[in-house]
């Protein structure tokens, strides 16, 4: 089990790295926004993103190999990533002191269970190939719907003003 939960520990990093190196990532972000503001002016939650950047790359023929599966993964959720740091910071700033604690303590409880929920495939698949692309497309799913999470309580905090 510590072998799997170091491998975690290493994919996730190496695929961070990864997403930020990757060129496109900029323009990868801008295309979440712009997808995340249309759906929700037309009083969508905004899922219809999740798969806007990953889905085309993943079509691709060059992302035939478990690897290049992943990178595309991780190139989305490096998008969603900095959507997400954006609309964190955005809504700390719009709340009382009181509610900025509860969104940093449900943050940090996110993120274990993201982390948690992420490194289940290794177990079950004792760090498997498909290991790494299952728990790529978990940390995908947990960021982007995060971010939605993040914007329905700004829009919240944005309407008891």
């Amino acid at each position: 089990m510590r072998i799997a939960a170091g491998s975690l520990s290493v994919v996730l990093a190496v695929a961070a790295m990864l997403a930020a190196m990757s060129p496109a990532s900029a323009d990868d972000a801008a295309t979440i926004t712009a997808c995340l503001e249309a759906e929700l002016k037309e009083g969508r939650d905004g899922r219809a993103c999740i798969g806007r950047v990953s889905d085309p790359c993943l079509k691709d023929t060059a992302a035939e190999t478990t690897v290049a599966m992943v990178e595309c993964l991780d190139r989305e959720t490096a998008a969603w990533d900095k959507v997400l740091n954006a609309d964190y910071q955005q809504l700390l700033k719009g709340l009382n002191a009181p509610a900025a604690e509860s969104v940093r303590n449900a943050q940090r409880a996110w993120i274990a269970l993201r982390d948690a929920d992420c490194k289940v495939p290794y177990d079950i698949f004792e760090g498997g190939t498909i290991a790494h692309l299952d728990s790529a497309t978990c940390v995908q799913n947990h960021t982007a719907t995060r971010v939605l999470q993040l914007r329905d309580w700004r829009q919240m905090s944005e309407a008891d003003e």
